[in-house]
């Protein structure tokens, strides 16, 4: 089980939570790990079937991963074909990537910037329009070579532009995007408000920018003893900053840097805790049942109007129009 170490609220109100996981045990082998894999491949079509008719955004994005694993089954990507195929998406990323979708397809954008999203959005954007290209940009070594060994498999490498660095060290050509994206990674930014102006330098004059990130009603910082990228040094009992939540508060920061988004929507879990107990279970079993997440998500999330009302957690996904200058 996590451990809820220390709570605290700071002066401008921001709840700060420390959270103590388990260390990861060696992932499984041999003949239980062939099972795991061949049950998930015959159960997905009726857990995918099920989130279809309960109306879970994101499927038909899911069509696409399919498709998509097809072609890196072909291409020798047996890992990647496999997730593809089986569980692309988990939890509240059917939100989000059901959201970008239908705007990048929208839009059709001729260069993307992507900061460290989920690989899976750019590169099947690029599948879907051939005379695209983009530049994505992950501070992550290892995460990136998984991303340009994907977009080998697809047949996109030579449209992308991988850049291992962080947000604030870009080159001077990458500016002037007709889209700019960044799905649930500008919580994991200490800098945000930072962050959040280089993407805005970077879009082009009537371009849009697309953000998502994790909300509630009251802001929240979370920090744990699990260092997922590497790249911030912990305090002296071994904690790193992990994420924030974000509340309205926090979302007017950005949007006087921005200005108010053109279209926004919310997603969020049903019964508080939902979402602590997802992220617990995917990181201590590693025979989780991830092809089930299109009914999971259906149960345990929906959509929402009002941020300041939430009872848990929630994310919002955010779309934002830079005016043209006369």
């Amino acid at each position: 089980m996590s451990e809820l170490t220390e709570t605290s609220t700071t002066a401008d109100g921001v709840v700060k939570r420390r959270l103590r996981f388990p260390k990861s045990t060696p992932l499984p082998t041999g003949m239980s790990r062939a099972v795991y894999l061949l049950v998930g491949l015959l159960l997905f079509p009726f857990y995918w079937l099920a989130g279809g008719l309960l109306g879970v955004p994101g499927m038909r994005f899911r069509c696409k991963c399919f498709a998509s694993g097809v072609r890196l089954l072909f291409a020798g990507h047996f890992a990647d074909a496999y997730h593809c195929i089986v569980f692309p998406l988990d939890s509240v990323r059917h939100f989000e990537m059901g959201f970008f979708w239908r705007r990048v397809r929208a839009l059709r954008p001729s260069r993307i910037l992507d900061i460290s999203s989920p690989r899976l959005l750019t590169l099947l954007a690029l599948r879907a329009d051939m005379n695209a290209c983009a530049d994505l940009v992950n501070p992550d070594a290892k995460d990136l070579i998984r991303t340009r060994a994907m977009a080998q498999g697809l047949g996109v490498d030579d449209r992308c532009r991988f850049l291992d660095l962080l947000i604030d060290a870009l080159p001077d050509d990458a500016r002037d995007y007709p889209l700019v994206t960044c799905m649930s990674v500008l919580e994991h930014i200490v800098s945000d408000l930072d962050a959040v102006r280089v993407m805005w330098t970077r879009v082009a004059p009537g371009g849009r920018l697309l953000l998502s990130m994790p909300c509630a009603a009251q802001a929240m910082e979370e920090f744990t003893n699990v260092d997922e990228y590497g790249l911030l040094a912990p305090d002296s009992a071994g904690f790193v900053f992990w994420q924030r939540y974000y509340d309205e508060s926090r979302l007017q920061a950005i949007f006087a840097i921005t200005g108010v988004p053109v279209a926004r929507e919310l997603y969020a879990e049903r019964v508080p805790g939902t979402y602590d107990a997802d992220v617990l279970a995917k990181r201590t079993n590693h025979f989780f049942a991830r092809w089930r997440e299109p009914l999971a998500t259906a149960l345990a999330y929906t959509r929402r109007d009002n941020l300041a009302t939430l009872s848990g957690m929630g994310v919002v996904a955010l779309e934002f129009s830079k005016p043209v200058v006369e």
